[in-house]
């Protein structure tokens, strides 16, 4: 499904856009009489993406509201050195209110983009674009930040924060396919001079329409699975990091099908960055620039609750292969535990073994835990198991159980 691998690019980029208010550059750079505030969003913005956006005017009303119309700019990102991602930034109005000032230091209590528009071209055949008629940002804080530019696979606990970010009724479209949303929301709750909180994110009733399915499975395989209809799924996450360490979970519901879930402790975070800002606040403009740390990761679990997808399949397969739907569970175990003989651990294998004979008897969950002796990077972990399972198991032992 490429269409959700754009939609995928697209909200990164979007989400990048949003957090470059989050780390302003100095106001040095203001340009002539330029209302402080908007120029403290458009170095922001120029910091993480590399162009200052243009905007055609600013109005600024008796109570202090300040609404910017017109704010374009230009995005391009190398995620890989053979590849860029380019796209167009558009917002047709942007409302500040609730300005407060101190130490130099801004806080939005609301900022409202209205028709935002983010089209992407990133020299592929067709271009992408994502349309919000409305997203909400409450206290949103601008800061001096010097370099609070993050790498990819990187954690910044002294990033600046917006406590909340609001946007419905999003419209994703590329290639002549439209995947619609209902519902974004993200909050951040912490101490803003160490970064360490708790972070949730949700996008609630994202729609992959039936006719695109259709167009990609001519066969209707997917379709009869889904009975017929669009694709509905909600994404729901959310992050904490304390002095100690860290944990996150992240959820994949596919609607009446079953829900893929990982969850994961972090080890005691990114203690040179903690150090760098000892003594020092998050409200003094001298604060040194951190540097990225690795997301290091010391345990994770694997699951997905089954509300009717297996039975589904099971069916199907039995079906399609002419035996009983007991005969393919044999059958499947069978080859799984030949499979597994590069292994060599013949506890595990008997393990998997049993474990996936209960799940397809009765279908309900099936969950893949590790505990790590020793830390690992998101890096190390992709990487061993993009090396086959005998060489992932060999360093990260993983328990198995069914209808636990």
């Amino acid at each position: 499904m490429d269409q959700l691998r754009r939609f995928g690019r697209l909200l990164v980029i979007l989400v990048g856009a949003c957090l470059a208010a989050y780390a302003a550059e100095p106001t040095g750079a203001r340009a002539g009489n330029e209302v402080p505030v908007v120029a403290a969003l458009c170095d922001a913005f120029a910091a993480k993406l590399g162009v200052r956006p243009a905007y055609r005017r600013v109005k600024k009303s008796k109570d202090g509201t300040i609404t910017i119309r017109g704010l374009t700019t230009e995005i391009e990102q190398a995620p890989a050195a053979d590849r860029k991602i380019k796209a167009t930034l558009s917002v047709e109005r942007i409302t500040l209110s609730g300005i407060t000032e101190q130490n130099g230091l801004f806080d939005v209590a609301e900022v409202k983009l209205t028709n935002l528009i983010l089209i992407s071209d990133d020299d592929a055949e067709t271009s992408s674009a994502l349309r919000l008629p409305e997203v909400v940002l409450a206290h949103l804080y601008l800061k001096p930040s010097g370099n609070l530019l993050a790498a990819g696979g990187s954690i910044l606990p002294l990033g600046s924060q917006a406590q909340s970010l609001l946007a419905k009724d999003g419209v994703f479209s590329s290639g002549g396919t439209s995947l619609q949303f209902g519902l974004m929301e993200a909050s951040w709750q912490g101490d803003p001079d160490t970064g360490l909180g708790q972070t949730h994110l949700r996008i609630d009733d994202i729609r992959y329409p039936a006719s695109a399915i259709r167009r990609s499975d001519p066969s209707g395989t997917v379709l009869s699975l889904l009975g017929g209809g669009d694709l509905v799924f909600d994404l729901a996450g959310s992050g904490g990091t304390t002095a100690d360490g860290g944990a996150f979970d992240v959820a994949l519901t596919l609607r009446s099908l079953g829900v893929f879930r990982l969850a994961g402790r972090l080890a005691s975070p990114i203690l040179g960055v903690l150090a760098s800002a000892s003594g020092s606040s998050q409200s003094d403009a001298t604060v040194p620039a951190p540097q990225p740390s690795a997301m290091m990761i010391k345990g994770f679990t694997l699951r997905y609750e089954d509300h009717s997808l297996t039975g589904k399949l099971l069916a199907m397969l039995a079906a399609d292969q002419g035996v009983d739907q007991e005969k393919l569970v044999a059958n499947t175990t069978a080859a799984l535990e030949q499979g597994l003989t590069a292994v060599q651990n013949q506890t595990l294998t008997e393990q998997l073994k049993t474990s996936v004979q209960t799940y397809l008897a009765s279908p309900r969950s099936f969950t893949v835990r590790a505990e790590l002796a020793q830390p690992a990077s998101v890096v190390q972990l992709v990487e061993s198991a993009a090396s086959g399972p005998a060489a992932f198991l060999s360093q990260f032992p993983i328990s198995i159980a069914a209808n636990d």
